[in-house]
Parts: structure tokens; C-alpha cells; sequence
């Protein structure tokens, strides 16, 4: 759900961002990138692998799951929903950082 605060604060549509981020099978977390990191930042704070630009949006997730492709897609197709009802539509760049070996290894296992 988005709101009219989402429309108009970076932080408020930064936060919807990763909470559909979060919410997509596959995805273990966010990840902050490579050297530079990956944030949006604002007074007191940042929101770790959400990046808004005003040509597009980027995420940078670790995932759990494989394929990696089909992952990407469902986060794709979950941002771009976020953007649309804030009024805020561009394409939206997924970055996979990192396999959680670990959680993918465990779900092979059940």
C-alpha cells in the first residue's frame, strides 16, 4: 500500500522499496554493493541497497534461491508496482550481490 507521504518523501517510497523487496521469495536481504556503497541517505539514517535516481532505481539484493533470474524478475515486477502507485515510474535495475549459501543449501536439503 502507498500512500500520499509516499508520493512525495524519497524516504517514505525508498522504504516501500525494500519492504517489497523483502517480501519476494528468493531474496535473503539487501546488500549495500561493491565499494561505493548503495543507499538512499537521508538525516540520521540510510536504507541500505536502495538506490533512487531520477533515471531509475536500483537494488541490490543477496538471494537464496535459484534460478536467480526468475528472482529478479518477481523483484522487478514488485518495485515497479511500489513506483507506479507513487507516481514515481522508471525502470528499476536489480543487482544479485551475493548467494546465501547457506539458506540455499538448507532448502535443497528439506
Amino acid at each position: 500500500m502507498t500512500d500520499q507521504r509516499t508520493r512525495t518523501d524519497p524516504v517514505a517510497l525508498a522504504s516501500a522499496v525494500r519492504d517489497a523487496v523483502l517480501g519476494v521469495d528468493g531474496v535473503s536481504g539487501l546488500s549495500t554493493g561493491g565499494p561505493v556503497e548503495v543507499a538512499t541517505l537521508y538525516a540520521g539514517g540510510r536504507i541500505a541497497g536502495v538506490r533512487l535516481g531520477d533515471e531509475r532505481v536500483e537494488v541490490h539484493i543477496t538471494v537464496e534461491a535459484v534460478p536467480i533470474g526468475p528472482v529478479g524478475e518477481r523483484i522487478r515486477t514488485a518495485v515497479r508496482a511500489v513506483l507506479e502507485r507513487a507516481g514515481a515510474d522508471r525502470p528499476v535495475e536489480v543487482v544479485v550481490d551475493d548467494v546465501d549459501l547457506a539458506a540455499l543449501t538448507a532448502e535443497t536439503r528439506r
